[in-house]
C-alpha cells in the first residue's frame, strides 16, 4: 500500500510540475539574458531552466563594500577561496581547471564545479553541477543569478535567484512533493557561494590593512595569486583616504 500511495503521489506531482515549469521558464527569461550567452553556455542554462525541479528567489540584501572589490572576488573565486580559507571562512579550497570551471569539495557531502556563463554590468549568471551525499545520494545542476548595484558609494545591494534540476527522476519527483527539504539545501549552498566574496569585500572596506596582513602571511604562490586583489585593496583604501573617509 505504501508503494501504491507513493506512485499516486508521484503521478500528481508530475501533473503539477508542468505549469510550474512554464512559469519558471518565463521567470528565467526575465532574469537571464539568454541572447547574450554563447551558444554553449545558453544550452547549459536552458537544460536547467527548461526542466527545473525548483526555482528560488531571495529578497534584496545590502553590505558595506565597493563594486570593484566585490566583482574581483566574485569573478576570481579561486583567489577568493584561497583568502577565505586563510581568514577562516571555509576549511577547503576551490581550484580552477583549464576550461575555467571552478571545482570544490566541502568535505561535508557536497562536491562539484561552477562556471560563469554570463558576466555583465551588475549581473552574473553561474552554472553549477555537483553531487550531494546524505540520506539520499543525488546529482544535479543549477543556474544561479546574482544582480547587484551600488546603493551608495560604499554600499552594495544584491538579489539572488536559482534554478535547480535534480537528475534522478524519482528524487526529482520527491523534491517537488517535499520542496522544503530541497529548498533548504539550495539555500545553504547558494549562501556559501555568495558569502565569501561578500564577507571579504566587507573586510577590505572595514579593515584593509588587516586583510593585507593576512595575504602577507600566505605562501608565496598564494601571495602571487592574490597580488591583483591586494593592489585593488590598496587602491580602494587610498581612495577613501583621499576622500577623507576612514575605514568603516
Amino acid at each position: 500500500m505504501r508503494w501504491v500511495a507513493f506512485v499516486t503521489c508521484s503521478f500528481f506531482g508530475v501533473l503539477c510540475a508542468a505549469p510550474l515549469r512554464a512559469e519558471d521558464e518565463t521567470i528565467a527569461s526575465r532574469l537571464i539574458p539568454f541572447d547574450s550567452l554563447t551558444i554553449t553556455n545558453r544550452a547549459l542554462a536552458h537544460e536547467v531552466t527548461d526542466h527545473s525541479t525548483l526555482h528560488c528567489e531571495y529578497p534584496a540584501e545590502a553590505f558595506k563594500a565597493r563594486i570593484p572589490v566585490f566583482e574581483y572576488l566574485f569573478d576570481n573565486m579561486d583567489s577568493c577561496s584561497a583568502l577565505a580559507q586563510k581568514v577562516g571562512l571555509i576549511t577547503y579550497r576551490a581550484t580552477r581547471d583549464a576550461d575555467g570551471r571552478l571545482h570544490a569539495d566541502d568535505h561535508d557531502g557536497a562536491a562539484g564545479y561552477m562556471l560563469t556563463v554570463y558576466a555583465g554590468d551588475g549581473k552574473r549568471v553561474i552554472y553549477v553541477a555537483g553531487t550531494q551525499h546524505g540520506l539520499f545520494d543525488a546529482s544535479g545542476r543549477g543556474v544561479a543569478v546574482v544582480d547587484y548595484h551600488a546603493k551608495a558609494d560604499d554600499e552594495i545591494e544584491y538579489t539572488r535567484a536559482a534554478f535547480v534540476k535534480v537528475d534522478n527522476v524519482v528524487l526529482a519527483t520527491m523534491a517537488q512533493m517535499f520542496s522544503v527539504f530541497l529548498h533548504g539545501t539550495v539555500d545553504k549552498h547558494f549562501a556559501r557561494v555568495i558569502r565569501n566574496p561578500v564577507q571579504l569585500s566587507e573586510k577590505a572596506q572595514s579593515d584593509p590593512q588587516k586583510l593585507l596582513d593576512e595575504i602577507g602571511q600566505m605562501p608565496a604562490a598564494d601571495q602571487q595569486l592574490l597580488a591583483p586583489f591586494a593592489a585593488l585593496v590598496h587602491s580602494n583604501a587610498s581612495v577613501r583616504l583621499a576622500e577623507g573617509k576612514p575605514p568603516l
